[in-house]
Formats: structure tokens, sequence, C-alpha cells
């Protein structure tokens, strides 16, 4: 899954009956979680946007997303 240029993967863990996800093409460690794909996608969009939050309530620069190509 894509947002605002992060990428985003899941699985889905049949123990606990959820998804959950990291975002891979940067350094910086975001993850989510969710009990639907669209519950999950929500959780991936709301993760990035308060990373950058925190990065920008901070002073941090957050690490701009890198081509996995």
């Amino acid at each position: 899954i894509n947002y605002k240029g992060y990428i985003g993967q899941f699985d889905f863990d049949e123990t606990k009956n959820i998804f959950y996800g990291s975002v891979t093409n940067t350094h910086d460690l975001i993850i989510f979680h969710g009990k639907s794909i669209k519950e999950t996608q929500e959780a991936f969009q709301d993760a990035i946007d308060k990373h950058l939050e925190w990065c920008k309530k901070y002073g941090k620069d957050p690490e701009k997303p890198f081509s996995l190509e």
C-alpha cells in the first residue's frame, strides 16, 4: 500500500486474527495494524501522518521514502 510516497507491507496473523505491518521504504520504524484490510489501510495512513506530525513537533526532518527498485 502507498501513502505520501511511503510503502507499507502487511501480513495476517491467524492466531490473533489481525493484520500487522510496517513501512518498508524508510529506516524510521513505522508500524501499524488492523482487524480488516480497510482498517489496516487507515491505520497505515494514520501512522504516516502521526510520524510526520511527531517529526515536525520535535524539529526532526523525517527520512524521505526511498525507492525499493
